[in-house]
């Protein structure tokens, strides 16, 4: 291979470990838009997984790969691309819940408790495999059981869909025929009294000149039509003048709310967050990068454990985070 500058490895490097931000950030918002009033708990799931994702492949690369750096690097390489391709698919918008929803809740705790279950069983069985001689057969079943918790959470769509839920609004015609019933049903000799007492109701033609009507006219009320006339004639105006430039109503967007890049620069919410992600995600990414050569500098010959154990240790803290301010935000 021709050597490369160091230049253009570090812009291949550059463009290489952002893109992922790419499509982390579309399922991050797809789904933090599908599921507005549990965005706490979708956040901490999905980017603990995504801190999961080098016990992921430590057991990989352990387990299937005979500890080989260039079947790692072509896994890399064509595995995941194809991956991302094939399930892109999937990523889409849905209908929120209108409310809370008890199954709604109930299928995020599985979530959750799956994905606690999956950190545990990779750091148990990278230790097992650094500790024991373990056999090309046992470390394959060991990735199989891992790809099984990974895919553990599509039991939810399958369960919703093979055994749907059958209460049922009712239909129209339900509404129809619970019209003709009565609200309140009283007692025949209450109907009777009803019936035989005269109506209280005068016409107006039998109230006599000099008695004085009970209700007198608003001012307001006789001016309510002319008002909403102008109001019309206003706004009719208003449009006119903006379909031809004259007029151009713009309003920034709130907090919560998409927001153009020139419009989210001037916003002091985005230098904190550009603050925080600099301060602390920069440097663990940085930390774990180099978490290899920290290890080696340290004396340890193998990384695996120490690998998996900072992997579980990111993911139980953004789960966590999630989780948290989920209850207390």
């Amino acid at each position: 291979l021709i050597s490369t500058a160091l230049w253009q490895l570090w812009l291949a490097l550059c463009i290489g470990t952002n893109s992922g931000a790419w499509f982390g950030t579309a399922v991050l918002v797809t789904n933090m838009r599908n599921f507005p009033l549990s965005r706490g708990t979708v956040a901490g799931l999905l980017k603990g997984y995504a801190g999961l994702s080098a016990a992921v492949y430590t057991e990989i690369y352990a387990g299937v790969l005979y500890s080989s750096s260039e079947k790692l690097l072509l896994f890399l390489t064509l595995g995941l691309p194809a991956i991302c391709l094939a399930l892109m698919y999937f990523i889409r918008r849905c209908t929120p819940a209108s409310g809370e929803d008890s199954a709604e809740h109930g299928h995020f705790l599985f979530t959750q408790a799956t994905s606690i279950f999956l950190g545990i069983y990779l750091l148990t069985t990278t230790i097992l495999d650094d500790v024991l001689s373990i056999s090309y057969v046992i470390s394959v079943s060991f990735v199989l059981v891992m790809v099984i918790f990974l895919l553990a959470p599509l039991a939810i769509p399958i369960k919703m869909t093979l055994f749907r839920d059958k209460s049922r609004t009712p239909s129209v015609s339900d509404l129809r025929g619970s019209d003709t019933e009565p609200l309140l049903v009283g007692s025949k000799r209450e109907e009777k009294q009803a019936k035989s007492t005269p109506s209280s109701y005068v016409p107006v033609d039998q109230i006599s000149e000099n008695q004085e009507p009970y209700l007198h006219v608003s001012l307001s009320t006789r001016s309510l039509g002319t008002l909403e006339d102008d109001e019309e004639l206003v706004d009719v105006d208003i449009l006119l003048a903006e379909g031809e430039g004259a007029v151009e109503k713009k309003r920034r967007p709130k907090r919560g709310e998409d927001f153009m890049f020139r419009e989210a620069i001037i916003k002091a919410d985005f230098w904190l967050l550009f603050l925080v992600y600099f301060l602390g995600v920069g440097s663990g990414v940085t930390v774990l990068n180099n978490l290899a050569q920290i290890g080696t500098a340290l004396g340890a010959n193998d990384t695996s454990i120490l690998l998996s154990l900072f992997s579980f240790g990111n993911f139980i803290g953004r789960l966590g985070g999630g989780a948290v301010s989920e209850y207390f935000v």
